[in-house]
């Protein structure tokens, strides 16, 4: 039976991750992030979990090799589909992630990238009205805002932003998002293989119109 791969992209703050794993749960299929890939292996102390563990200690971007790996190995794994999540991100990783496709999957498995399309705007106002508690409650000023303004609900702390939500560090996020992943998205649309869904609706709303994309494509 042939199987499907979708690989999710999406700017920071678009909502993929949440898609994807929704995705995920509604089909069987399994979900690859690098970040579980190497926490996963880290706990496990693989060599590739030791040597992924000793580049992030340092602050350092695991090797693209290393990581290649650690998706190759999981793409082993018995599924009928597989569901990309941040990965990849730019031109060096899709063509490792090409590479590996050719090797494992056949000519009638399917392969497309999904698109969650969120606009600059709505990024920056959705990450900058973000906020956290030392507890790990997470608010959101206009979808979820805390009780008493800049307070916990749950242990009364104080709230803060986190360095990623800042205004400076959201629109270098952005360029880099743009920069790197605007590429990808154009190789797919070149095969005819990419689907866009707009981002900017409410998360039942968006699952129902990626599910009816896929149905479509006869791949659910």
């Amino acid at each position: 039976m042939p199987k499907t791969i979708v690989i999710f992209f999406g700017p920071p703050g678009s909502g993929k991750g949440t898609q994807a794993e929704m995705l995920a749960k509604l089909t069987g299929w399994k979900k690859i992030s690098t970040g579980d890939l190497f926490r996963a292996e880290i706990a496990a102390k693989t060599k590739l979990g030791i040597l992924a563990d000793r580049y992030i200690k340092q602050g350092k971007l695991v090797p693209g090799k290393v990581t290649a790996s650690l998706v190759e190995k999981s793409l082993k794994q018995k599924a009928s589909g597989f569901i990309f999540d941040g990965f990849p991100r730019n031109r060096g990783q899709l063509k490792e992630l090409l590479m590996i496709f050719a090797k494992i999957f056949k000519k009638k498995d399917q392969i497309y990238a999904l698109e969650v399309a969120v606009s600059d705007r709505e990024v920056k106002r959705r990450l900058g009205q973000r906020r956290l508690c030392a507890c790990g409650k997470v608010y959101h000023l206009a979808y979820n805002p805390p009780i008493n303004n800049g307070l916990c609900d749950i242990c009364g702390g104080q709230l803060f932003t986190r360095n990623d939500d800042k205004p400076k560090v959201i629109a270098h996020r952005l360029k880099v998002y743009h920069h790197d992943g605007e590429p990808l998205l154009d190789y797919f649309k070149k095969q005819g293989k990419l689907i866009k869904i707009n981002g900017e609706q409410a998360i039942a709303k968006i699952h129902k119109d990626i599910m009816e994309e896929l149905s479509g494509l006869k791949l659910v």
